[in-house]
């Protein structure tokens, strides 16, 4: 724990949840107003889509001051070779949100401790997505690049 940040219990809850019954859309993390926890800000109801995803963070990121980490079940369609058929896949990317607009001491917080994050909820392995503005949240590049992860 290099940022002295704590993982609140819940996210691991949250997440197990997330992560293994696909039980909810999204996952948004923040740290606590005090700086010492890594705690659940919202939690996407399952079946939500992925703009509203997308909407809580910009409501979150008050005009470009805030940082937020996630966890987004996206549903892709995967193309099996030598099949006519695709079959709808879920997986769990991690988001790094963190605006260059963000005041310093805050980006170096969230990137100091998201390590402390990913270990708690074994998030290692999941495709990570740095993104410091909206755009690079856009679902058809993530869906693209979940996809160029998924040859099978």
């Amino acid at each position: 724990q290099a940022s002295g940040v704590k993982i609140d219990a819940n996210c691991k809850n949250v997440y197990e949840l997330l992560h293994s019954k696909h039980a909810h859309a999204y996952i948004i993390f923040k740290i606590s107003d005090d700086d010492t926890t890594i705690i659940v800000d919202k939690v996407g109801e399952k079946g939500s889509p992925y703009a509203e995803f997308v909407e809580e963070i910009k409501k979150a990121n008050e005009g470009g001051k805030q940082c937020r980490n996630a966890a987004v079940d996206v549903e892709v369609s995967v193309q099996r070779q030598g099949t006519d058929s695709s079959s709808k896949l879920n997986k769990v990317i991690f988001v790094q949100f963190c605006p260059d607009d963000a005041p310093v001491r805050r980006r170096m917080l969230y990137a100091s401790s998201v390590r402390a994050l990913k270990a708690t909820l074994g998030l290692e392995s999941l495709m990570q997505v740095q993104a410091s503005d909206l755009s690079d949240l856009d679902e058809k590049a993530i869906k693209h690049e979940l996809m160029t992860h998924q040859r099978t």
